[in-house]
């Protein structure tokens, strides 16, 4: 449409947090300044020992504030959406940002096509205040967006399942979602479980995905902020967290063979990809466990004797590895 009046709010911003006092701010800043104002904002803090409660305190008398104990990033999450009131909800990462239309842009593709119950955006890195001019889908993979079509101007519907997509293409991040609170509790919220494994936002992702009408919105009015803390700075670790959260999908999620096939082929080439950096880092008996476990077909003649090495004697391996590295 081309005139569209913002309805009163309809959207609850959840924001889970741990030691990012000084990270927050800028983020409630840019939640708080949104052109579709929520109705409120709720933050979770899953058991801060910096000054999270002071900041918001004294700075925030609006924002919704509830502490819990330590209990891992999916628990808080969960939590803050039991305390939502709004029939919508969108997650935020307390050190994200958005950008002042991206809630706007999100209702509007809602209200307009109700039968959309999830949705997100595309996103920009954020470093040191500097957002990059590439966005995520500029990565993506040739056919991710091949059952979409256009809704509005900035946005699509896609009428088919992304799971399979998401699987080799990954750009649904907690801070780009959007969806109807009945739609969260239908498909079971977070998994608590899963709280402190790296990349646990993937398996929330993939479960919603599997649900069309999804909704996308095409300009990155999301950034993700990189820097020194971020759990996910290392990628070593980040894809051990998605290797696990792909096996624990492999066993609980309900996919058909040829998807069942191609998470398989996914874990393998993720174990592949950590294996070069555990060999690099002399990190030898997790280069040996993550090679053991990929079928023999994705063993090249060179990550056969990356595990034979590993296998050694420690100060055999260290010698070789120079040696393979020098090479």
């Amino acid at each position: 449409m081309e005139h569209w009046e913002k309805p009163e709010s309809a959207v609850s911003v959840l924001v889970p947090t741990y030691n990012r006092a000084h990270f927050l701010p800028e983020t409630l800043d840019s939640i708080l300044s949104q052109t579709y104002s929520p109705a409120e904002v709720i933050v979770v803090d899953d058991g801060s020992t910096d000054d999270t409660q002071a900041v918001i305190s004294r700075l925030y008398p609006q924002v919704k504030y509830h502490r819990i104990d330590n209990s891992g990033v999916c628990t808080a999450r969960n939590t803050a959406a039991s305390f939502a009131t709004s029939p919508y909800i969108a997650f935020c990462d307390s050190d994200d940002l958005w950008r002042p239309d991206k809630l706007e842009k999100q209702m509007e593709l809602h209200l307009q096509y109700p039968e959309i119950k999830h949705s997100f955006t595309n996103f920009s890195i954020v470093t040191e205040g500097d957002w990059a001019s590439e966005t995520k889908f500029d990565g993506a993979t040739p056919t991710f967006f091949s059952h979409c079509e256009k809704a509005l101007d900035c946005a699509l519907k896609c009428g088919a399942s992304l799971y399979d997509e998401l699987l080799m293409f990954q750009p649904v991040f907690p801070s780009t979602t959007l969806m109807s609170r009945d739609f969260f509790y239908r498909i079971g919220g977070y998994k608590d479980s899963l709280g402190r494994v790296l990349s646990e936002d993937l398996e929330f992702a993939l479960r919603c995905v599997q649900h069309a009408p999804i909704g996308v919105i095409t300009e990155p009015v999301v950034g993700i902020r990189k820097h020194t803390s971020n759990f996910s700075g290392s990628n070593f670790a980040t894809t051990c967290g998605e290797i696990e959260i792909l096996n624990y999908a492999l066993l609980n999620h309900s996919v058909t063979l040829p998807t069942k096939k191609l998470m398989e082929d996914q874990i393998a080439l993720r174990r592949v990809g950590a294996s070069y950096g555990a060999f690099s880092a002399g990190r030898f008996a997790a280069c040996k466990e993550l090679l053991s476990a990929v079928p023999d077909r994705y063993l090249t003649p060179k990550l056969r004797l990356k595990l034979l090495i590993s296998n050694s004697p420690e100060p055999v391996a260290r010698f070789l590895q120079r040696l393979f590295i020098r090479t």
